[in-house]
């Protein structure tokens, strides 16, 4: 506030910040009065403001063909017989576990896929085993072999995480393969 001005509406814009949980946020927001040479506003109370953040984050996986986010379903990939290709596979949110998606083809002898099973990890394990963090996209290699069509099926091959409920074998995304 200046002098002068007083008696004008101030507004105060609070924005949530996205995070990779499920879980909804609380804040508190307080005010103080700082009155500089205005003894009479020293020692006023404001009323403080209770926010909540509801959180919109769902368990799922995300596939990256081409440097572009792509859902359930993606694709073509194309390729001629002998080639390779990249893409990518990160979940979508945060897990508080383990979780361990399965890739395989619907026609393994025309398209190969390394490696056929990915592990993301929400937490720091400490087993001898190092796994990638769940926010890090993980490299998979497509191999074709013949001419055809095959589908690279992603599924839940195993959740050890709280709040992921998304089911062990659910189809969580897709990819066609084109081989000519």
């Amino acid at each position: 506030f200046k002098p002068g001005d007083e008696s004008l509406t101030k507004v105060v814009m609070v924005i949530g910040k996205d995070d990779a949980d499920r879980d909804d946020e609380k804040a508190r927001i307080t005010h103080t009065v700082i009155a500089g040479s205005a003894d009479e506003y020293d020692g006023l109370s404001v009323a403080s403001l209770n926010v909540v953040v509801d959180d919109n984050d769902n368990p799922g996986v995300t596939l990256i063909v081409c440097g572009a986010k792509r859902e359930l379903v993606c694709g073509p990939l194309e390729l001629r017989v002998d080639q390779t290709a990249e893409y990518q596979v990160v979940l979508d949110t945060q897990a508080d576990g383990v979780i361990i998606v399965s890739i395989e083809s619907s026609d393994p002898s025309k398209v190969k896929v390394e490696p056929e099973v990915l592990y993301f990890s929400g937490i720091q394990i400490d087993h001898g085993r190092t796994w990638p963090d769940w926010d890090e996209p993980q490299t998979v290699t497509v191999t074709a072999l013949a001419d055809g069509t095959a589908r690279l099926i992603h599924r839940i091959a195993d959740v050890n995480a709280h709040g992921w409920d998304v089911p062990i074998g659910a189809e969580v995304g897709r990819l066609t393969v084109r081989v000519e």
